[in-house]
């Protein structure tokens, strides 16, 4: 296991590429960056060339975190991930190492 982590700031979309990793990600918390705007912050994240998907919705001093559960592993598309809003969001989790799982298979 190695923690993994991300800060995805307002209007600087952050590409992600899943199969750049040594595992698997579980992303599993967002929490608000510093600053302050007092307007809340949400981030989204499209995968491939789909839609943007809303993860969650920060306000500050009320919601400033929030609990996540996604996965993404080296057969998943590009994540891209946004912020609306004026604040950044930062992405935590852990990464499960692939020779740690011992039916992990690489799909052609």
């Amino acid at each position: 296991m190695g923690f993994w982590g991300l800060e995805v700031k307002p209007g600087k979309p952050q590409a992600y590429n899943p199969k750049n990793e040594q595992g698997k990600i579980h992303v599993t918390q967002a929490t608000l960056g510093t600053g302050l705007s007092k307007e809340k912050s949400v981030i989204q994240c499209s995968i491939g060339d789909k839609a943007p998907i809303a993860l969650c919705s920060l306000l500050p001093n009320k919601i400033e975190c929030c609990p996540l559960n996604l996965e993404f592993d080296d057969d998943d598309e590009p994540v891209e991930f946004t912020v609306t809003g004026d604040r950044s969001i930062h992405l935590s989790g852990f990464l499960e190492y692939y020779q740690d799982l011992e039916h992990h298979h690489h799909h052609h």
